[in-house]
């Protein structure tokens, strides 16, 4: 097994594949760092203790759009009873609301 390019040191493992590399190391090593991610090998790039990114050979994932399409079928197909239910109920509570205000003589 090939030995990394950078000193033990700088860099200290934090998963079994992947190396953990400060902003500095980075600064100061960028050609062999860029050199051991040609080979395969993976770094978590950390500031001030927090990481902020990830060197690594693998493309990031694609961002996942929303399936609009779906997502409108999905509520077409909605039980069109329990919808129905719920506006009668709605308009009778507006009934009865509607038959006290006028009692109370605040409607005309």
């Amino acid at each position: 097994m090939e030995e990394s390019c950078l000193p033990s040191a700088s860099v200290w493992r934090n998963v079994p594949d992947m190396k953990t590399l400060t902003i500095r190391d980075l600064n100061r090593r960028t050609a062999s760092v860029l050199d051991a991610v040609e080979k395969g090998e993976s770094f978590e790039v950390r500031r001030n203790g927090r990481a902020v990114g990830y060197l690594t050979q693998t493309a990031p994932a694609p961002d996942r759009k929303p399936d609009w399409k779906a997502h409108f079928d999905r509520l077409r197909k909605r039980s069109i009873d329990k919808d129905a239910k719920i506006i009668e109920a709605f308009e009778e509570s507006r009934r009865q609301l509607a038959a006290r205000e006028r009692a109370l003589g605040n409607l005309r």
